[in-house]
């Protein structure tokens, strides 16, 4: 009777930190929501992206990763040119709003990807794309703040910080696949990321 008795206990708790085990597993992974900002003599700006959202890349995933519907919320101003802002919309398909993308310029994504100027120097850069649909725009917007080699410690991850200073420019006239437009501004800026979720 005691073996009976030892064994139901035994069973029941054992069936208890299973269910409790399978719950824990299964608690979705919290998303952290952080503001990346920007600031120099003629420009101002930030983008609050969600890290929770997946990468990936046609070409060279090693080293470019696009992200997406990333960006819950942006505003960019530069001078008297460009002041623009946008948030997520539910109208919108995940691929028509901004996002997010890492490349680590290299010779080999150079190579693979006719877009890029051959001379590209081999920079590491994080950019803010705004889609057409999501501009209202015939071209898209994109505006990219470049870091030194290795800044990302080879990863095309979005990052959780960076350096205070970058080197940015914006091209407002991006007509994928035929090209990126001419630069409107590049200067250098301050820049910082926070953790807001």
């Amino acid at each position: 009777m005691k073996f009976w008795k030892k064994l139901a206990i035994v069973s029941i708790l054992s069936i208890a930190v299973l269910f409790t085990q399978g719950i824990i597993d299964n608690i979705p992974a919290h998303a952290a929501l952080h503001k990346f900002s920007f600031n120099g003599e003629q420009a101002n700006g930030y983008f609050i992206f969600d890290d929770s959202i997946r990468g990936g890349a046609p070409i060279r995933p090693d080293m470019l990763s696009e992200y997406d519907g990333s960006v819950v919320e942006y505003a960019v101003n530069i001078g008297d040119e460009i002041s623009e802002k946008g948030s997520q919309s539910p109208q919108r398909a995940t691929h028509d709003e901004a996002r997010t993308i890492v490349t680590l310029l290299r010779p080999e994504l150079v190579k693979a990807s006719p877009n890029l100027p051959k001379n590209s120097a081999k920079d590491d850069e994080f950019i803010l794309f705004v889609p057409e649909v999501a501009r209202q725009s015939k071209y898209a917007l994109s505006v990219r703040f470049r870091y030194p080699e290795n800044t990302f410690k080879n990863s095309v991850a979005q990052p959780k910080k960076v350096p205070s200073q970058a080197l940015m420019s914006v091209h407002p006239y991006w007509d994928f696949p035929i090209g990126m437009g001419k630069i409107k501004f590049e200067q250098p800026v301050r820049t910082a990321i926070e953790e807001i979720s």
